[in-house]
Order: C-alpha cells, then structure tokens, then sequence
C-alpha cells in the first residue's frame, strides 16, 4: 500500500494485486500509475496525459479498451486536436471508475461527476449542505494544478461547461441528502421542472429553488412564475445582481433571495482576495445604496454559505400549517 497526503489528510492506495479490477483496460492504467506513485509524499499530479499521448503505451491503452468493449466517447469533427483528445478521452473514461485517482493526471479534462467523488475523497466526507462549500474550494484547487500548458480551444470549451455542471451538480447532491422526498424534495416531474429544482412544502407558496451554474443570465429569470423561489448557485459575475433592473425582474418574478457565493469562485477573484457577495456589498457601499430587500423586508441578496441554516429553520417547523415563507 501507498500513502499520499492531502491537507494533512493521510490517502491510501491499494496495490493492484490488492484490487479486483472489472477488466485489463482498467488495471493496466491504475498499475502504471500506482508505479509512479511515490509513497508518503503530497496527493498532486504525477503522469502527464500529453506525455501519455506520446508514448508507445498509448496504442496498448487504446488496444485494451477496444479488447474489453469500454465504450469511449469519441471527439467531435470540430474538436481542436482530435487524437490528443482520444487519449484524454480514455484516461477520462479510467476516472469514472477511479475517480479517487482524478487529481494525479496533469493536463486532462474531466467529467462533473468524477470531479466531485474525487474532493468528497480528499476531503472523507460525502457532499452534503453542510460541506458543498469546502468540497467546491476544493474542486477548485485541484483545478488550478490541473493544467501545465495553456489550453487548446475545445478544452477549454469542455472545462467551462463541465465548471457550470459541476456547480449546478454540487448543489443538487448537497440538497439531495437534505430533502426528505416528503417536505423537501428534488423536482421530478419533466413537466414542472422549469419552476425550479427543488421545493420546500410551505405556506402560503410552496418555495422552490432554482439551482443553476456560474452564470445566472437569463437562466434564472426564467425559473420564476411569481410563485416563491429562490435561486442559488456559484455566480461569478456581481454585475448580475447589482442593477435596479435586474433585481426588480427577480423580485416581480417571485423570487425572494438569492444566494451568492462568499468564496472567490473565479481566478480574479481569487487574486483579489474577494468574492461575489462581498463585490455586490462593495457596490453599494460605493453607491451609498442600501443592499436590496425582498418583499418580506428580509435580505434579497444572500451569502451561498447561509442557504443550509435559512432553508433547516424552516424545516425545523414540522406541522406544514405553520411553516411559512412570508418571513422568510
């Protein structure tokens, strides 16, 4: 066995002989990587996909996937580097099933899923309402060891939509373990899916929330259909929340918070020091403007970090006739 470290936190590997692989195509990969593992040392990358483009192991990784029958995603015709993106195709495809390991591969793209198992790893603890913001700060550290060279264009295009899947992705399963199916549950029904993503039974308005990604555009104004709703997600642009306008079509469309992130979520913000709500604040401390209310006169703009404690209050209120969102 291996160990390598994270944050403090000691990781354990298994040898290969130790792992009862689902087939060849797997195993090969995970035993070249656990040989290049160097015991008690820091969990960081150590094997460059581009180097594995380029080497002769490649045709023995592609050989075994088709051997074994794995079902790879090919790239689009308009992918920027077709073959390289074979090769970090399969890689990302041994990440689905080891997605432990994700955080050891310098220059490969990855899928949403995958990346969330992986910080739920490093950090020992299932994703849950009270953790999504450490398990984000941590996909996002990851993220900055990720990469060793600059991007090509279809990389780049995959790791901005897989950022805003992660995020809505994050979310979902963060209130996921919270809903109970029965006073807090996720929207199933395809039919009323565009009201939100989850709801809160309550009076005199069930309240809904509407989980989307780092950008809120016209997204979000879509989800209201002046019912009570809030909306919630890892926005990176303080402008979308800062015009009279904008907040007023928020508002007339039911919403009555919206929760921004109070941990920087893009690479200026992390320069900075700063973050989405505390960009909004510093918006109106300029101004001389007041922070918006909500027709409650309660806060309309929220940090991300407080939706957990405002939707349990609620939820602390077991008898549904008293549980109300008119101060909420």
């Amino acid at each position: 066995m291996k160990t390598l470290t994270y944050k403090g936190r000691v990781l354990e590997f298994l040898p290969p002989p130790a792992i009862n692989f689902s087939n060849d195509f797997f195993k090969f990969i995970y035993l070249e990587l656990y040989k290049r593992m160097i015991h008690e040392t820091e969990y960081e990358p150590i094997w460059d996909v581009d180097e594995i483009h380029n080497d002769p192991m490649r045709a023995e990784i592609l050989s075994l996937a088709v051997k074994t029958g794995q079902k790879v995603k090919k790239p689009s015709k308009r992918t920027s580097n077709k073959e390289r993106a074979i090769t970090q195709f399969h890689i990302r495809h041994f990440l689905k099933e080891h997605p432990k390991l994700s955080g050891l591969f310098l220059n490969s793209i990855k899928l949403a899923g995958p990346t969330i198992e992986n910080a739920e790893f490093l950090l020992g603890q299932v994703c849950s309402a009270d953790n999504f913001i450490e398990i984000k700060q941590i996909i996002d550290d990851q993220n900055r060891m990720a990469w060793s060279r600059d991007k090509d264009t279809s990389e780049s295009q995959s790791g901005v939509s897989t950022l805003g899947t992660i995020s809505e992705a994050l979310l979902k399963r963060a209130f996921g373990v919270m809903a109970d199916k029965t006073n807090f549950f996720k929207v199933g029904k395809s039919e009323v899916q565009t009201y939100g993503d989850f709801v809160l039974m309550c009076l005199p308005n069930n309240l809904w929330i509407s989980v989307k990604s780092n950008f809120a555009r016209e997204r979000l104004l879509a989800s209201g259909f002046t019912t009570d709703i809030i909306g919630a997600g890892f926005f990176e642009s303080a402008d979308e929340f800062t015009g009279q306008v904008r907040v007023r079509n928020f508002q007339r469309a039911g919403f009555l918070a919206m929760y921004c992130p109070d941990i920087a979520v893009s690479e200026e913000q992390m320069n900075d020091g700063t973050s989405t709500f505390e960009l909004i604040e510093a918006h109106h401390r300029k101004n001389g403007t007041d922070m918006p209310k909500n027709i409650n006169g309660r806060p309309f703009i929220r940090r991300l970090s407080n939706l957990n404690s405002d939707l349990a209050e609620l939820l602390d209120e077991k008898d549904i006739r008293k549980r109300v969102t008119v101060s909420f």
